[in-house]
């Protein structure tokens, strides 16, 4: 599984992803920095990869706008602690790549919400 970690999630998740063996991209990498959500989650849409992000924009994106996407997960802890999106991520991970990929994921204080995304 591929991810596209936005600016505001944090170093603390890239580094478990990329412990954890996964192919990370941020979007604060060169061809990605300041760009728009639409432009992010098209690039991550073709390169098949998750998006994890902060920003409910791309809740409006994929289900008012339709636009299409491999997947995101998206933190809304009240307190933006790194070890509560990395213990979210880990309750993620450990679910079957079919319950992650296609799928918007919501990860709050002691919940996570899935929803299938429709193409």
């Amino acid at each position: 599984m591929k991810f596209l970690v936005d600016e505001n999630v944090g170093q603390s998740v890239v580094r478990y992803l990329v412990e954890k063996g996964y192919n990370v991209v941020v979007a604060t990498s060169k061809e990605l920095v300041s760009r728009e959500d639409a432009f992010l989650l098209n690039y991550a849409f073709h390169e098949e990869r998750v998006i994890i992000t902060n920003d409910k924009d791309f809740g409006f994106l994929v289900y008012h706008q339709k636009l299409p996407s491999y997947g995101i997960i998206l933190f809304r802890f009240t307190q933006e602690l790194p070890s509560c999106k990395i213990e979210a991520l880990e309750t993620i991970l450990s679910r079957k790549p079919e319950q992650i990929l296609n799928h918007f994921i919501v990860a709050s204080e002691g919940k996570i919400r899935s929803r299938p995304l429709i193409r």
